[in-house]
């Protein structure tokens, strides 16, 4: 595989270092690519090519086109988007089959086949309606305006289907909450729906008080068309915007970056970004790895793909114009294993960002398996813009099927401290115990002690100081993969106030629901799950967190899903009550939209002192592609804000893992202090590095205190900051007020009859 990375002739115009590496990766992409293209049975995204190769093997060997072959192509079809194809085929099966769809009772044996082709027709709607003309509202529970479609058939179809498997199946919670859906989009929701199958609670209640965000992507020409995939946030090129970097999961997906224009859009500087032919990328964290005051890019590729995910990760270098140059080879990062999380921290306090890349090893599913090839890396950074392996060196010894990581100091000794989050077996905590005598760095693996081994099955993760008492907490987000094809089913039994159990095998056994640990102050944490509301099902994949309404308390946004097309549920929006728990406020928001979810940022993108939230939509399979969504939020009048820029000098120059505090005097005089700590935010998708702290209805900034993570754990501080002011504060300097006014969006809103831009 080695022999992909070809050196090609140096062009003019840019250094030929640079473009030669850039063009390296991009030609080993190209090369991976039509290896796969060449053997798409053995890739199961690839799915146009897929059927393809099946229909053409179906009508070539006649006796191979048993009804179940031609079930797998139907599949298949649908999930290349080839709707009409996928249900006209599944229809002539069910008549082969000698099964009448308006006639007797559906059995068990025939149930497949009825369920597929529901879903099939609620597809066909979808994409009639959703993905081939996107609206703001589209998508969203609950639906309705341009929600509703317009085109119905599809919807219509899966209505009657749906309800003859319930005829039949009264108990199938999972056709039950598809139901509700495709009524939904007939606007038949919930005077049309028979009494026995309504699902009340997916109808938005009239008492919460929180506001609508409305999805503003289209009006601002981000409404970027994709499969599911990585995102961060950030000024890339130094003018003191956020600008938008994406990536998109297909092989062959190009990735994206869009700068802000200064008068409230943005632009596709792809190509100007030396980006071309780099593709790809599940996730993608950023960080400046070099010190040299620019945010560099790492993505992260071959997730979810097996055997067959040996692709390279790319660590894109910003020489701070808005341009990149991949610099994975020549920085000791060029390696071949499915991955998609990594996280950075300065693990050692010497001033550079080290680096933790969780690879998916197959021996998690594999008892008693060998060791892996395919072991988590952890790289030191040499301060030299190079870095070397030490994982084993200094004990974090990671085997298993990671998929999500984040540093956190778990006992406020100025360590970073390591969590890993892992698919099918126990999470794990790495302990930094500093350097001994010698000068060896060491970690200890204690979640056992700990006690955050749980869930057993679970993806994103993140350290936060949820209830604001100066000690990081762990969220850590469930994906049961046990229950994957039936999220739906899952999604019923919650809205119906049903135990969150389901059939496996010859048992009924519990979904995984998410855990939420409050920090004890002593290595330990305490499981605060349930008195924090948050028993729920949620399949999360890419979320993130930030304080949307600005009272202090941080708020959480999951990204929810699986590959299956069945999985038509809401991704979910939960609000911080007070450092007790967090009440969910998906339907009231706007934020439930039913496409998959996936890399999430916060972030103050018109500088208003207020964090909206752009998420990369889109599934997995070739025809699973959805419109990217911003939700634009619209402020919460008498609440303060303060946003700080940190930069370190003795501290790595992005300041990862500073803790800040900010000391504020409240209405009566009582005073509150507010937490943060510098970081991207959740496991997959990456936020801005400046913090924003809501501030609550405080009167004044009393102190704002810094404590550096460097080599003596600096601590700076400074009285008298503003409120609702931008500071860029410079390690070892005082605070420097950022005069940057506001830059409201440029809204233009879509013209359905235009011509639709490259990527949408």
């Amino acid at each position: 595989m080695f022999s992909l990375l070809l050196v090609l002739p140096a062009c003019a115009g840019q250094p030929a270092a640079s473009r030669d590496s850039t063009r390296q990766m991009v030609d080993t992409l190209a090369s991976l690519y039509d290896r796969a293209q060449a053997d798409p049975m053995r890739y199961p995204y690839l799915n146009a090519r897929r059927a393809a190769v099946m229909e053409s093997t179906l009508a070539r060997e006649p006796r191979l086109a048993t009804l179940r072959n031609r079930f797998l192509l139907a599949e298949e079809m649908l999930r290349a988007n080839q709707n009409r194809e996928g249900i006209q085929e599944l229809e002539q099966i069910i008549r082969a089959a000698g099964f009448n769809p308006d006639g007797e009772r559906i059995t068990p044996d025939a149930k497949p086949l009825f369920d597929l082709l529901a879903m099939g027709y609620l597809r066909l709607g979808e994409q009639e309606n959703c993905i081939d003309n996107p609206a703001a509202e589209v998508c969203i529970l609950p639906l309705a305006g341009n929600g509703v479609h317009r085109q119905t058939e599809g919807a219509r179809q899966a209505i009657a289907l749906f309800e003859k498997i319930l005829a039949a199946f009264p108990d199938d919670h999972g056709a039950r909450w598809l139901l509700n859906i495709a009524y939904m989009a007939v606007d038949g929701f919930p005077a049309r729906v028979p009494g026995k199958y309504l699902i009340p609670t997916l109808e938005q209640s009239g008492r919460s008080t929180f506001p609508r965000f409305p999805n503003i992507a289209g009006d601002l020409r981000l409404g970027i068309m994709g499969h599911a995939g990585g995102l961060a946030v950030d000024d890339f090129n130094g003018d003191g915007l956020l600008d938008i970097f994406m990536t998109s999961f297909g092989l062959d997906d190009q990735m994206q970056l869009f700068l802000a224009d200064g008068t409230g859009g943005f632009v596709d500087r792809t190509t100007e970004a030396g980006l071309d032919g780099l593709t790809g990328g599940l996730n993608v964290v950023h960080a400046d790895y070099d010190n040299d005051g620019h945010p560099d890019v790492l993505v992260l590729r071959g997730a979810w793909l097996g055997e067959q995910g040996g692709f390279p990760n790319s660590l894109l270098h910003n020489r701070g114009d808005g341009t990149f140059e991949d610099a994975t080879s020549r920085a000791g990062l060029l390696t071949f294993h499915p991955t998609q999380t990594a996280a950075w921290a300065d693990f050692n306090l010497d001033g550079c960002l080290d680096l933790f890349i969780g690879n998916e090893s197959q021996r998690t599913f594999r008892p008693g398996a060998p060791p892996d090839s395919n072991r988590s890396e952890l790289y030191l950074n040499n301060c030299n813009g190079t870095f070397r392996e030490v994982s084993r060196h200094v004990g974090v010894d990671v085997d298993e099927f990671v998929k999500g990581a984040a540093w956190g100091d778990v006992n406020n000794d100025g360590l970073p401290d390591l969590f890993v989050s892992v698919m099918g077996g126990p999470n794990r905590l790495y302990l930094n115990r500093g350097s001994d005598s010698a000068g060896s760095w060491r970690f200890e693996e204690t979640a056992r002690k700990a006690g955050v081994e749980q869930p057993i099955f679970s993806f994103p993760a993140w350290f936060f100081d949820y209830d604001n008492d100066g000690w990081e907490d762990l969220l850590v987000l469930s994906y049961d993969l046990r229950h994957v094809n039936e999220v739906p089913e899952a999604a019923g039994r919650e809205y119906l106030g049903l135990p969150l159990r389901i059939p496996h095998g010859d048992s009924v056994v519990d979904v995984e629901h998410p855990r939420l640990y409050h920090n004890n102050r002593d290595g330990t944490f305490t499981d605060v799950t349930s008195r924090a509301g948050l028993v729920k099902a949620i399949w999360g994949m890419g979320s993130n967190f930030g304080d949307l309404d600005n009272d202090g308390w941080l708020d959480f946004y999951a990204g929810t899903g699986a590959p299956d097309l069945n999985s038509v549920v809401p991704n979910r929006m939960f609000r911080g009550k007070d450092g007790q728990g967090f009440e969910e406020v998906t339907l009231p928001g706007g934020f439930g939209h039913i496409q998959k979810g996936h890399a999430a940022a916060f972030a103050d993108f018109t500088r208003s002192g207020r964090e909206d939230i752009y998420m990369v939509m889109g599934g997995a399979y070739e025809g699973d592609r959805f419109a990217n969504v911003l939700f634009e939020n619209p402020g919460w009048p008498g609440r303060h804000w303060i946003t700080l820029a940190l930069e370190g000098r003795e501290a790595n120059r992005s300041a990862i893992g500073a803790r800040v505090e900010v000391d504020t005097r409240q209405p009566a005089g009582a005073r509150r202090i507010i937490y943060r700590t510098v970081g991207t935010g959740g496991s997959f998708g990456s936020s801005p590095l400046e913090v924003h702290l809501g501030l609550d209805r405080a009167v004044a900034i009393e102190r704002v205190t810094i404590r550096w993570p460097d080599s003596t754990r600096t601590v700076t501080s400074y009285p008298g900051l503003e409120l609702d002011r931008r500071y860029r504060v410079v390690q070892g300097e005082p605070p420097r007020v950022l005069e940057a006014p506001p830059v409201p969006y440029h809204k233009v809103p879509l013209d359905p009859n235009a011509p639709k831009p490259p990527g949408s």
